[in-house]
């Protein structure tokens, strides 16, 4: 091979690299999880949108939430999440994705639509952050 031939590859290959191109491992499937931060400690449900391409959505193992799905478009559903009876939400993990590239964390949005507290009563938006983050 040519010295030609050597910096045309080491040029080629940076440009691809700098390029974001993906990895030649290709994409890796795993879970996510949605997140939320309240300024209540009593909230009961929250009603979200999820936007990013998704096989599944579930309630974190262990948690006893609720979860129900809706599509509301290409690759953006509508998720309900509900504590027990007696219970509340707990800050943290609310919802796990499965997707199929964990390393596309950036490309998920989700953001809360209406928030319930354990009376029934709806609560304002203010305050409430929702992240999309690996576990």
């Amino acid at each position: 091979m040519s010295a030609r031939s050597v910096v045309l590859a080491l040029l080629c290959g940076g440009s691809l690299a700098a390029a974001g191109c993906p990895s030649p491992e290709g994409p890796v499937a795993g879970d996510l999880e949605v997140r939320v931060v309240s300024p209540n400690l009593d909230d009961r449900a929250i009603l979200l949108r999820l936007h990013g391409r998704q096989t599944a959505v579930a309630a974190p193992s262990g948690s006893g939430y609720q979860v129900l799905v809706a599509p509301y478009r290409a690759d953006t559903v509508t998720v309900l999440v509900m504590a027990p009876r007696g219970q509340h939400l707990l800050a943290g993990a609310i919802v796990r994705v499965s997707v199929p590239d964990t390393r596309q964390v950036d490309a998920y949005l989700a953001r809360p639509l209406d928030v319930a507290s354990t009376a029934y009563l709806q609560r304002a938006l203010t305050g409430y952050t929702l992240a999309v983050a690996k576990p």
